[in-house]
């Protein structure tokens, strides 16, 4: 029995496979404490929905925070709420209902991400284009670090932690600043042509009641049953949408459900890049050649193409032609293990001082990212 938990935890939805040594699942701080003394090597891990294999261990033990659930002084005037890092992100929309107030970033996996999680890859999701990455509606968070020590981090500390997929120490607890609920419709748009969809995205994000634009190639749109040509997902905090209600409830479950479609076809490696719109067409077209299906968050530059196992060797190519394009590698899964390679060597140097500075002894997440 203990063989199979073991091994339950010895990868991620990256699908990497790893080797875990023992998996703790602490219940409170002291806990967390006693296995960061006991262990010189941790790995920390969330509800593992992780795509590129940041909670895979490579013979170390598991620190599993999903039970730290806490969630306590939530202040309605003020719009914050303390939560433990294992809370999932829907259970706290639903903690939060009857108060008109959300944590208003929404990353597909919204129903399982864990809020540690989502700090330690900085999560964006769909709705970035209206309400960026998660540490912006961060205000502080809680951090062990290697000598079981915790101290909260506010703002000026926060790059330390946030997006740095926990290299630099344990995020336990963090407050979070909300938001209020607002009504919401939205439009699904077929366009023609890729200069249509710069186009459109351009004027799109103007407008100060869009905050979702998601795309979807000629291949997704077919697939889900939007028909013929590119797609935009507009969702509207007013009603300018055509779809209300129902009719938007529904389009944001296919939205969801575009990966789970695209993996159930064996297009499973999902990447990440991030490109600037003017940029976007010749990503696109460089993917179209490939047969890559791709959807993503156009209004933040962040797209999903989704390899089959054959079409995963033009991985390293597309990385190349998005660094020659001034994009990223990543937008928002993180670098975890698979994109190590593909990290420029400055960048390494920086995230080596952070980690140093941070995690002198080297015990979290050591082998990811850098």
């Amino acid at each position: 029995m203990r063989k199979n938990l073991l091994k339950s935890y010895e990868s991620d939805a990256s699908r990497l496979k790893g080797k875990a040594l023992d998996v703790f699942c602490p219940r409170n701080v002291d806990e967390v404490r006693d296995v960061v003394l006991k262990n010189d090597r941790v790995v920390i891990r969330g509800a593992g929905t992780g795509l590129a294999g940041g909670a895979v261990p490579q013979g170390e033990v598991v620190l599993d925070l999903s039970r730290l659930t806490g969630v306590s002084n939530f202040d309605e005037g003020r719009k914050t709420i303390e939560v433990e890092a294992g809370v999932v992100l829907d259970d706290l929309q639903d903690y939060l209902r009857g108060s008109d107030l959300e944590f208003p970033v929404k990353p597909s996996s919204h129903a399982v991400a864990t809020i540690g999680g989502m700090i330690a890859t900085d999560a964006v999701g769909s709705r970035g284009v209206k309400y960026g990455r998660t540490s912006t509606w961060v205000k502080w968070v809680e951090v062990m670090d290697s000598m079981g020590g915790l101290e909260k981090k506010g703002v000026t500390e926060m790059s330390d932690y946030a997006g740095m997929e926990g290299i630099t120490g344990v995020i336990v607890r963090a407050c979070l600043k909300l938001s209020g609920i607002k009504e919401r419709s939205a439009s699904v748009i077929r366009l023609g042509d890729l200069d249509e969809v710069v186009n459109l995205v351009r004027r799109l994000k103007q407008r100060r009641d869009v905050s979702m634009i998601e795309f979807l190639d000629r291949a997704v749109s077919k697939g889900v049953g939007f028909g013929d040509g590119y797609h935009l997902i507009v969702e509207y905090e007013s009603d300018d949408g055509s779809l209300k209600g129902e009719d938007y409830e529904k389009v944001m479950g296919i939205r969801d459900g575009i990966y789970p479609f695209l993996a159930g076809k064996g297009y499973i490696r999902i990447e990440d890049p991030k490109i600037m719109i003017d940029r976007f067409p010749k990503l696109m077209s460089w993917l179209e050649s490939k047969g890559v299906p791709t959807f993503g968050h156009i209004g933040v530059g962040i797209l999903h193409p989704c390899f089959n196992v054959e079409q995963e060797k033009s991985i390293p190519e597309m990385m190349k032609l998005v660094k020659r394009l001034g994009g990223q590698v990543s937008g928002e899964h993180g670098i975890g293990i698979l994109k190590r390679g593909f990290v420029e060597v400055n960048d390494q140097k920086i995230l080596w001082n952070v980690k140093k500075r941070t995690d002198p002894m080297g015990k979290f997440n050591v082998g990811k990212v850098i």
